[in-house]
């Protein structure tokens, strides 16, 4: 039984593994650094719908045979994964009804509700959730809560943070109310990697929630990582005049870093090359002065003199300079 559980969960979880990189990134203090590249935008649950259809098939048939009401749950879950959210809501509302007050049904419960629709009663499955489970999505649920209170608030306002964050409103994101940022970015991390599996760009929501998570990275990561997570943002359709300030400063920031970076690594690599082409070019260019001198002189005016007999009375001897002087004595 617990084997085909875990086989859902490792499915319904799974996501891409990469090499550990270090590459050049650069902090807000225009330092580059060379680290291990933070990404600024969330890799999503990759959901291969016909094998979820099999597993759930499996678990359906599982249920049947052991009346175990995990198996049921499981089932209900692949049904969410698979968008049959009105069959996955009837289910965990008979598993409620024959055992009352399980976390993972009223965290479900609150999920579809809101993917389809209505927020009111998700708010509801979701604050019930987090009384059974108070540490349930590493803590994060608070964010689940304020998105839910956003949409019942009909609130126009999607230009400041959803979650009632404030980073300054300069150029450069700060962190005025000192919150713990590293523990932010964990809980926004995790919640954009739920929701972004089931929503799909564009929604400004998900968008918001980037424009936070871009401006904690930017003073916890790196440059680069903020900027994936404003790109992403605008992906989502999120837009702002403080999100394009940032975003322009920060890729100038980036960009002249860089090529700083670039321009110090280049010298670096290639110093003994670069020693002898210096001392070629000099010497090249001493080689051209000198033959610059020596044909000058050749052009020089050659001055004939031509012997007179002397003058006693001017007391001068009379010399015909072609270059257009007199000289006397």
């Amino acid at each position: 039984m617990r084997k085909t559980i875990l086989i859902l969960i490792y499915f319904a979880t799974i996501e891409s593994s990469f090499a550990c990189l270090n590459e050049y990134r650069t902090l807000l203090t225009g330092e580059v650094v060379y680290t291990d590249p933070s990404s600024g935008k969330v890799w999503n649950k990759e959901i291969d719908s016909l094998e979820l259809k099999h597993k759930s098939e499996e678990l359906l048939a599982a249920y049947k045979r052991s009346d175990s009401l995990e198996y049921y749950s499981d089932y209900a879950a692949a049904l969410t994964y698979l968008g049959d959210y009105q069959k996955a809501k009837t289910i965990y509302e008979e598993i409620e009804r024959l055992s009352p007050n399980l976390y993972t049904t009223a965290s479900n419960l609150g999920t579809i509700y809101e993917l389809i629709g209505k927020p009111d009663s998700a708010l509801i499955w979701i604050k019930k959730s987090i009384e059974l489970n108070p540490d349930s999505h590493k803590g994060s649920e608070w964010i689940h809560i304020k998105i839910l209170e956003y949409k019942l608030s009909e609130s126009l306002d999607i230009q400041t943070s959803i979650l009632g964050l404030g980073f300054g409103n300069s150029k450069i994101p700060s962190n005025p109310n000192e919150y713990d940022l590293e523990e932010l970015s964990s809980h926004i991390w995790h919640q954009l990697r739920e929701r972004t599996t089931f929503v799909k760009p564009k929604n400004e929501i998900v968008g918001n929630l980037y424009f936070d998570l871009g401006n904690i990275l930017a003073q916890t990561r790196d440059v680069q990582a903020a900027l994936e997570s404003y790109s992403a943002a605008k992906e989502y359709g999120f837009d702002s005049k403080l999100m394009i300030l940032r975003l322009n400063k920060l890729e100038k920031l980036a960009f002249k870093a860089n090529t700083r970076e670039n321009t110090i690594s280049f010298l670096k690599e290639n110093i003994v090359a670069i020693f002898w082409t210096c001392l070629l070019l000099g010497l090249l260019f001493v080689f051209l002065i000198i033959w610059l001198i020596i044909k000058r002189k050749k052009k020089r005016v050659t001055l004939i003199i031509i012997s007179q007999p002397y003058n006693s009375q001017k007391k001068c001897f009379p010399i015909d300079f072609k270059g257009g002087l007199f000289f006397t004595s």
